[in-house]
């Protein structure tokens, strides 16, 4: 098995520390060589490089760099820092100007550019490297009186590039969890407005958690860290903006395959860092 480092800097980790107590739980209990990627820069998000593009670049380039020479590659749990890690790399390896640029603002940092270190989702790993057969042996309680919406986000058509939505499907069948169907997967989930008008990023997020809700799924399935943010942690503001109670739990990956393979020690997985309660268990 490959060497990775996980990388965990994501970002709100007051709000998002569920995501990171389950992804290092998963990645315990299916011995991953995956450590924590101490001394990385934190996530900002792809909507930053419109701010600053040269910053952005700079910024991820130096995680690049710091596991090239640690000679690991970058796994990531949910899809901001995937995005970011991997469409720096693409951009340098495709413009050497960029890259020398770049490789420059590093040298302060007594850094030498290498863009040798890979970024892999974490989806990716489980379905091609530990592969179904084992995740399958492993399944103890199986979703199969449950359905989910899977939502993706607006962010995820740059996503598309680094990261095979099918893998899902396949995690899906594998636990035996039933999808639904509902018009929002790619809808806004209003984080990336919310700095600028917190009431329309929360008009946003409702509009999407109520055709979740309406379309009868059980739990919300987030890819984005941001989403988790909008969905569980402001839910009791959506509903007053709605004007509807929504009641909707919000899991991670990690959350839920580690529910299916057994796992009920809410704190261990990080349930209990929920604001809505996790009724799954």
């Amino acid at each position: 098995m490959k060497s990775y480092l996980l990388f965990d800097a994501i970002i709100h980790r007051e709000k998002t520390a569920p995501l990171i107590t389950s992804a290092k739980k998963l990645i315990e209990f299916l011995e991953i060589d995956a450590i924590s990627f101490k001394g990385a820069k934190n996530d900002l998000g792809s909507e930053y490089m419109g701010l600053d593009r040269l910053k952005f670049l700079e910024h991820y380039a130096y995680n690049l760099t710091l596991a090239a020479e640690q000679k690991r590659d970058i796994l990531c749990f949910e899809q901001s820092s995937l995005v970011c890690h991997a469409h720096t790399k693409e951009i340098l390896l495709n413009d050497p100007n960029l890259k020398f640029e770049i490789a420059l603002r590093l040298e302060k940092h007594n850094l030498s550019l290498n863009l040798n270190a890979n970024v892999i989702s974490l989806e990716e790993l489980l379905i091609e490297e530990i592969g179904t057969e084992k995740l399958t042996s492993l399944l103890k309680k199986p979703f199969s009186n449950f359905q989910t919406a899977l939502f993706l986000g607006s962010n995820s058509c740059r996503a598309k590039k680094y990261r095979k939505e099918e893998l899902f499907t396949q995690l899906f069948n594998l636990i035996k969890l039933n999808q639904i169907k509902h018009a929002s997967t790619f809808e806004s989930d209003g984080f990336e407005v919310y700095d600028a008008s917190p009431l329309l990023a929360k008009k946003l997020a409702s509009k999407v958690m109520l055709d979740l809700f309406d379309n009868a799924a059980d739990f919300v399935l987030v890819s984005d860290a941001r989403s988790f943010i909008m969905f569980d942690f402001y839910q009791k503001e959506l509903e007053k903006i709605a004007g509807r109670e929504i009641g909707l739990s919000v899991l991670s990956l990690p959350e839920l395959l580690l529910l299916a393979f057994g796992e009920t020690h809410k704190k261990s997985i990080g349930l209990d860092q929920h604001k809505v309660a996790i009724t799954l268990i």
